[in-house]
């Protein structure tokens, strides 16, 4: 299977297109991304034309998504290969799969979102290979991209966190789940943050879903109601740690229940967002659908 190596020279703050391509081997074929979306129309075009490839991207999450993207809306999963060298801000998505030398054939999160909370006016549909993030967490973001330019890595993910807590917390949205037993609950009232989770960690190491499975068909939901900011510094480390969710039970340990939900889940649906934040990037949206895509993409560390 032919390697094409791909490089972001935005990632992590910029990159030469010099020094990227040097990860290619003699004879192997690169491409270097000319915007966002280009990695998407690179791959979705590659697998359209060829019969198998094998896709090195070197890049954050962001670059990760768009290529995972190309593959599945051409369908080429069971064909193609896809490896990430981490070359971006946080480089979450790679942080679940410690190990090297493997092929895994791993699941996505189809998400469809709307400009009204009544999901009425469809904005896009798209896949998103990492977590989708809401409410605190979505503003962080916006914050963390001013602040990449001062702080590196997970340093400037920090800063915005800081940023944002000396702001207005909290968001009130419906939320619907149908959970691994096809069984539908409903939370309505006040967020600070939520997250749907195929992988464990973002943020630049935050491991927020410390029980997600990339491998099990299913989307790990995290909410947090709201709280004070007190209560919030009080909670955020073990929250980073992965410390907040008992691994038995995969419930909220006790110090979180009052103001967390943790649920494996077939579906999730919120309404009321300003805005999500699927693999690091940011989208205006009034409410999303969610729900897993088992076993889409091969990925090979």
């Amino acid at each position: 299977m032919k390697r094409i190596h791909i490089f972001n020279p935005a990632a992590g703050g910029g990159h030469s297109p010099e020094l990227l391509t040097k990860g290619a081997a003699a004879g192997e074929e690169s491409y270097v991304t000319a915007g966002v979306g280009d990695a998407e129309r690179f791959v979705y075009g590659v697998c359209r034309e060829r019969e198998e490839a094998h896709f090195v991207v070197y890049g954050g999450d962001g670059t990760l998504n768009e290529a995972a993207n190309g593959i599945i809306r051409a369908e080429a999963g069971n064909r193609t290969l896809l490896s990430v060298v981490p070359a971006g801000t946080g480089n979450d998505f790679v942080r679940t799969f410690p190990e090297k030398g493997c092929v895994t054939t791993v699941d996505a999160m189809r998400y469809r979102y709307f400009a009204d909370a009544e999901g009425k006016e469809l904005l896009g549909d798209r896949y998103a290979m990492n977590i989708i993030n809401f409410g605190f967490d979505s503003r962080v973001v916006k914050k963390t991209g001013f602040y990449k330019s001062i702080f590196p890595g997970s340093a400037a993910y920090i800063a915005g966190v800081a940023d944002t807590l000396c702001r207005r917390i909290g968001e009130p949205w419906q939320v619907a789940v149908i959970d691994g037993d096809g069984v539908r609950e409903e939370y309505d009232g006040v967020f600070t943050l939520a997250l749907a989770a195929n992988c464990r960690y973002y943020g630049g190491g935050f491991r927020s879903a410390p029980l997600a499975d990339p491998t099990d068909g299913l989307i790990d939901f995290v909410a947090v109601k709201k709280v004070s900011r007190m209560t919030f510094v009080r909670l955020v480390g073990d929250y980073k740690k992965g410390t907040h969710i008992d691994p038995v039970t995969g419930q909220p340990l006790e110090k979180f229940s009052a103001y967390m939900v943790c649920k494996k889940c077939r579906s999730i649906m919120i309404s009321g967002i300003s805005d999500l934040c699927a693999d690091g990037e940011i989208t205006g949206a009034g409410s999303i659908e969610i729900t897993p895509v088992p076993a889409v993409v091969r990925l090979a560390t």
